[in-house]
């Protein structure tokens, strides 16, 4: 798709062709987050030439900076909910006025995040870290602390270019960044032979590279979306307000999410340190295939919040439906080529610099042949999610993922360990159930929530009163 002025995609969201819509500007979402998985999964790769420990290392830090970096996520995201229903209404200047606040907001939680990097010894021990993670895992997490404040710029950016529609542009940039990142961990890790800390600094150097891109773009005199430093300083108290109302669930959403990864692994623990590194090697590679779809459908949230805010409810249900047909051929075709070469993936993944190790290859394998069906959940969960964010439906969006962590994950795997004997195997099942149950009850909502919306919605109900 041609890149279009700011005016042109707003008309093209409220008006044009809703499946070439979201194919359009979803392509580049799935196909940046399948290569970012890719990524990631080449980056596990490396961290696994270190060794077992080192890779479960890294998998459960992962968690943890998951936590703090959904509060600036969720923040973003909720706050471009608003942003998007100002965009898609026409009201340019309270859309610049909502943009610079959330400027705000993110650079006062980065300093946050900043003071808490003297006090990570403390806190890794306060949550239950195994002891092996805590003196590798200590300096690797302050690093990654500053890199995670960093990307929030970058995340700002991202969520500008997809309320554009220019997701080409966002995919060039993050494939960019990634490539970079793991140049820089191969050199560090193979050609100088480092550590995991090594592992973070490649990602923080990568983030700031972005970031000095990402900027001038934001400061762009004449956008809607134009960075101004006298609001970011001075601040709106209203505008804060309900940007802090519609995100914070978004944000305790997403940390509760990783918080319960967090708890799960700890679970896993009791099978052994290498069962962390086998659950996160499991839904790297699962990822592929979930990733690939969840782009389609992350690129539908700001379709209808725009044509909400323009108050066109229907088209706003109607896009939810596409995204549910778009979303389900691009979970088979990723799942049909993720079976074709699973078997070399977790190979690879079970190979470090002492040779293959079979049975960790063997428990990664358990993991997955149920993990892998998650994807199918994720899917119908995953648009119907969207299609809740995009109007701002937040409040119901945290309900649901608590009832997924909290209900279908965590309870379903204490009890799966009294009667499955292969952690391996509780974890797959746990992750299956977890995801593809997690689906119905967002689903069900879904189906009321369009009911409802389409009722009231001002063209319809012109229609009918006309009719009458």
């Amino acid at each position: 798709m041609k890149r279009l002025s700011e005016k042109e995609f707003r008309e093209y969201s409220l008006s044009g062709n809703l499946y070439k819509l979201i194919v359009q500007v979803g392509t580049p979402f799935a196909v940046f987050a399948v290569f970012n998985s890719l990524f990631s999964i080449l980056d596990t790769m490396m961290a696994s030439h270190l060794g077992t420990i080192d890779v479960s290392t890294v998998a459960y830090m992962s968690q943890l900076r998951m936590i703090l970096n959904a509060l600036g996520s969720g923040l973003v995201t909720g706050s471009m909910i608003l942003i998007n229903r100002a965009y898609g209404a026409g009201d340019n200047e309270k859309a610049n006025m909502l943009m610079n606040t959330l400027i705000r907001l993110i650079l006062i939680l980065s300093a946050i995040f900043l003071s808490l990097i003297p006090l990570i010894p403390w806190i890794l021990s306060l949550i239950g870290t195994p002891e092996e993670f805590i003196e590798e895992g200590t300096p690797y997490f302050r690093v990654i602390i500053v890199a995670t404040a960093v990307n929030f710029i970058n995340l700002i950016y991202i969520n500008v270019e997809k309320a554009r529609g220019n997701t080409r542009t966002i995919m060039i940039a993050n494939m960019t960044t990634m490539a970079i990142k793991l140049a820089l961990t191969a050199l560090f890790i193979y050609a100088m032979g480092k550590g995991i800390i090594y592992i973070a600094l490649a990602t923080l150097i990568a983030y700031t590279l972005f970031a000095l891109y990402s900027l001038p773009h934001l400061f762009e005199k004449g956008s809607i979306f134009c960075i101004r430093p006298g609001i970011v300083l001075k601040g709106r108290k209203g505008y804060m307000k309900g940007l802090v109302d519609i995100s914070y669930p978004v944000a305790v959403e997403d940390s509760a999410f990783s918080l319960g990864k967090v708890v799960v692994n700890s679970l896993a623990a009791s099978y052994g340190a290498e069962m962390i590194g086998a659950l996160g090697i499991s839904n790297n590679i699962s990822g592929i295939a979930s990733s690939f779809e969840n782009g389609f459908s992350d690129a539908s949230s700001s379709i209808v919040s725009q044509n909400y805010g323009a108050g066109r409810y229907d088209r706003a249900v109607k896009a939810y439906k596409a995204n549910i047909a778009i979303t389900f051929i691009a979970c088979f075709f990723a799942m049909t080529l993720l079976y074709l070469m699973d078997d070399v993936l977790i190979r690879i993944f079970a190979t470090s610099r002492t040779g293959l190790d079979a049975s960790f290859m063997s428990m990664i394998k358990r993991v997955f042949v149920f993990d892998s069906l998650s994807c199918l959940g994720i899917a119908l969960g995953g648009a119907g999610m969207d299609f809740l964010l995009g109007l701002g439906k937040t409040r119901i969006t945290l309900l649901l993922n608590f009832l997924k962590i909290f209900v279908l994950r965590i309870p379903v795997l204490l009890i799966l360990q009294r009667f499955i004997s292969d952690g391996a195997t509780a974890l797959g099942v746990m992750m299956m159930i977890s995801n593809c149950g997690g689906a119905i009850p967002i689903t069900i909502i879904c189906y009321f929530t369009a009911k409802k919306l389409r009722k009231e919605d001002p063209g319809i109900r012109q229609t009918a009163d006309t009719h009458r």
